[in-house]
């Protein structure tokens, strides 16, 4: 049986000494528990925000590998790291699948990095509705970078804008997955592009699209979307895109966008408390027991249960 997590000084304590194991279980707890989320929200937003960078793009494209040498880049340069790697959920248990800490071996034994592996929770957007919060925990523990990599499901990436401050879009030359992002408007995402295994043919032609793109961008809203050219393998690019993205956090888009993700997470908490304390409820209890037995029998329509809600509040 799991000991409950209790937030209390100890906890706290251990948290923002980046202890593992007590980051595990709470991060366990977050996704385990909607009234766990409650509380911990209380606690979690008390410091200043640590910025969240999004690493999404096309399935094959490296963001994995590419991660990791931004892991190593930003070691260098004294900052703690967590990473968020979101994977694809498992139809039978919920959780994540892929395990892409696997491609991050080479930081293991760093007690400055710390890596989980969240699902989706079947959700087409790459990120669950506990991303967010998962993250500000991290944050509350004394991260100085909080990486957020979804699964890679091409056309369906939108929602990582509503976890991630800033976020690389990576593309690999050679393929038409990037035209079809284009058309698509997951390109809106990317507040840096990254053209990664930058030594494969077709990569000038990427490029070009991808500044033409950019450039359009800027003209629309001011923002200037930074092109970058990386190899995963070698770590040639990587200080830039670090160096892109950086500049990326200061822009007032990002600070936008993080009152945007404030807003969208005290929604989702509002709705949490709805649905646990006012729908459930009303679900398993009597009224609804019986509105659907009368829709089993054919008495009622699925949309009448709007109107017997409210009678039930009544």
């Amino acid at each position: 049986m799991r000991r409950p997590i209790v937030l209390d000084d100890a906890w706290r304590a251990a948290i923002q000494s980046r202890d593992i194991a007590t980051l595990a279980r709470t991060i366990t707890a977050i996704e385990r528990s909607p009234e766990f989320l409650l509380q911990l929200s209380r606690e979690v937003f008390s410091v200043q925000p640590v910025s969240s960078i999004g690493i999404t793009g096309v399935p094959g494209a490296g963001k994995s590998t590419l991660l990791n040498q931004l892991i190593k880049h930003y070691r260098q340069a004294g900052k703690n790291i967590a990473v968020l790697a979101v994977d694809p959920s498992s139809i039978q248990t919920g959780g994540a699948v892929l395990g892409d800490r696997l491609r991050m071996q080479d930081h293991a034994l760093d007690d400055g990095v710390f890596v989980r592996s969240l699902s989706t929770k079947g959700q087409l957007g790459g990120v669950s509705e506990t991303t967010f919060i998962t993250a500000q925990l991290l944050k509350f523990a004394g991260f100085d970078r909080i990486f957020i990599e979804t699964v890679g499901i091409g056309q369906n990436e939108l929602d990582i804008v509503r976890v991630a401050d800033v976020s690389a879009l990576v593309f690999i030359p050679g393929g038409g997955d990037y035209v079809q992002g284009i058309k698509s408007g997951v390109m809106e995402v990317g507040d840096v592009f990254a053209i990664n295994k930058s030594d494969l043919d077709g990569v000038r032609a990427l490029e070009k699209v991808l500044q033409m793109e950019a450039h359009d961008r800027e003209n629309k809203t001011g923002f200037v979307t930074t092109v970058c050219r990386t190899n995963a393998i070698s770590g040639d690019g990587v200080a830039e895109l670090s160096h892109a993205l950086e500049t990326a956090l200061q822009s007032s888009q990002a600070l936008a966008r993080r009152a945007s993700q404030l807003r969208a997470f005290s929604e989702l908490l509002l709705t949490i408390e709805l649905r646990q304390h006012w729908l459930k409820p009303f679900v398993a209890g009597e009224r609804g027991t019986a509105f659907f037995a009368d829709l089993e029998r054919g008495k009622t329509q699925p949309a009448d249960i709007v109107d017997a809600f409210r009678e039930a509040q009544e």
